[in-house]
């Protein structure tokens, strides 16, 4: 499932309001992750420094091609249209397999989200859901009966199947909360764009209006605002009719080994998560408006949609990473996970061949404040017998607070699975519709730390996938000994206690370093 953070999940969205932030610009604020600790304070990337002192005005000797493997990608976005990767041996749209690929008109990418028929689908079940439906359905005694599900996976659907559910009855009181509380004040007030101040203006002697406005004042108090309520009522609807619902079979029947499966269409139903993505990349800074990519006029994106609005399908992951490595990425940027995998072994000889074909891999680490440790969050490295000769990177996210709240509450951790961390909280990029919109989840600290090494590999490519993991990690800020919140609690431990490499990614010491490291 995508990992933006969504309030129902952990807590409110929170605006920058930092000291270190007031004294920035409107620009500075929403671009705060690619700025410099030093020189402004805030713990970005110091991608901006590298631009102003050492890159300037030169072009990078090559442009790296990010396979971005989400939602979809609005390709033609104002600010990401001059970073789309085409791919040169196919021709547009004369419904011929031009490049012997397996893909008709692959020009931009492909979609691997489409049903019997071929056409587009947008939601899925939760992984634990299509676990628990085939366990009900099938006999364990019968052939029929599928070798990897095991006692021990439906235990861990079952939690987690009950988990969401319980989640969902939750927001769908705040649900049933937010359609009285609507219908009351929109016959109040005559218009359905209205605001909780402008709802607390109203004055009414009735006692259903009064008991609603007593409602909107504690919500208020809170920090919740109308689109936090309409948000989780519109999420228990998806919950119920997607995400948990046994009758809900989008694929049912799908040949996932037919080759060619999909069509172009690269944005797909909704884009907006893959399109956050792929500007975080590679949006253009040099122009007048708009988001600051990190890799802009370095990078270009290669779109593949195989995540869903619920869990992908492991099938779908293993062939987009496939088509990437096969199609000429040299990063695969991977935003979005779930905590079960039943066709994990799919994704890792995926994984263990962008490895053997140089090309580096990220991945977000997840948003439940979890242990990547104890709770596995697919898919990752650790079936690898040496994880560190993987080109294979998990980030966890920061934010732009310099004290104990530097890492994101949402964000997973651990010192073994998780490598680094990343600017991923209210970070500004590009949504579909030429718009653009903050967003935070460690889906966004991943293509934070892909520009960067992107950035770094365009202007020295004769580093191999794991030399650019090296310099990433040998390079990125180290914050060990600095005392941080753990995430989902309020124990205060130092960094490294809770992250191997407990440090933030840097595209100017790293680029430096492979300066020296090519030199």
């Amino acid at each position: 499932m995508c990992t933006a953070v969504i309030s129902t999940h952990v807590g409110l969205s929170q605006s920058l309001t930092t000291i270190q932030l007031e004294k920035l610009t409107i620009d500075e604020k929403r671009n705060w992750f690619n700025l410099d600790f030093k020189e402004d304070r805030v713990y970005g990337t110091s991608a901006n420094k590298l631009y102003r002192e050492i890159i300037k005005d030169s072009n990078p000797p090559r442009k790296i091609v990010v396979a971005i493997i989400d939602s979809g990608v609005e390709i033609e976005h104002e600010d990401l249209k001059h970073g789309i990767w085409t791919n040169v041996d196919e021709i547009a749209d004369n419904g011929i397999d031009d490049d012997n690929n397996g893909y008709v008109d692959d020009v931009h990418g492909w979609n691997f989200l489409v049903d019997t028929s071929g056409t587009d689908i947008q939601y899925e079940n939760l992984e634990a859901t299509r676990i628990l439906r085939i366990s009900k359905i099938n006999n364990p005694k019968d052939d029929s009966y599928p070798k990897w599900l095991s006692e021990e996976m439906l235990t861990s659907a079952s939690k987690i199947y009950n988990e969401a559910n319980s989640e969902m009855k939750q927001m769908s009181q705040l649900g049933d909360v937010y359609t009285q509380m609507d219908s009351t004040i929109q016959a109040n007030l005559g218009k359905d764009d209205y605001t909780f101040e402008e709802a607390l203006e109203m004055e009414s002697k009735d006692e259903k209006t009064k008991k609603v406005l007593s409602v909107v004042r504690t919500l208020k108090i809170f920090g919740v605002t109308r689109a936090d309520l309409k948000e989780m009522y519109e999420t228990s609807n998806k919950y119920r009719k997607y995400y948990l619902n046994y009758d809900f079979k989008p694929r049912e029947g799908f040949d996932f080994k037919k080759i060619g499966y999909g069509n172009n269409h690269y944005e797909g139903p909704d884009a907006t998560h893959g399109t956050h993505v792929a500007g975080l990349i590679t949006a253009n800074r040099f122009n007048t408006f708009g988001a600051q990519g990190i890799a802009s006029d370095a990078a270009e994106i290669m779109a593949l949609r195989a995540v869903p609005d619920g869990d992908e399908r492991d099938q779908d992951v293993a062939n987009a990473i496939r088509y990437a490595v096969d199609n000429g990425a040299n990063i695969i940027n991977m935003s979005f996970g779930k905590g079960l995998s039943p066709m994990k072994g799919l994704v890792n000889e995926a994984i263990s061949y962008a490895t053997e074909n140089n090309v580096l891999v990220v991945h977000a680490a997840g948003n439940d404040n979890e242990n990547n440790d104890q709770v596995q969050n697919f898919p990752n490295n650790g079936f690898a017998d040496d994880p560190k000769n993987m080109s294979y990177l998990t980030i966890g996210a920061s934010t732009s607070e310099k004290n104990k709240k530097l890492i994101a509450n949402f964000s997973n951790y651990g010192k073994a699975e998780v490598d680094l961390f990343s600017p991923g909280h209210e970070v500004y990029s590009t949504i579909p519709d030429n718009e653009y919109k903050s967003l935070s989840g460690t889906s966004m600290a991943a293509p934070v730390a892909s520009g960067v090494a992107a950035l770094i590999w365009a202007y020295h490519p004769s580093l191999t996938a794991l030399q650019v993991k090296e310099i990433l990690i040998s390079s990125a800020t180290d914050l060990g000994r600095k005392k941080v919140k753990k995430p989902g609690s309020k124990d205060k431990v130092r960094f490294r206690e809770i992250a191997a490499n407990a440090s933030i990614v840097n595209a100017y010491a790293g680029f430096m370093m492979a300066r020296d490291t090519v030199e």
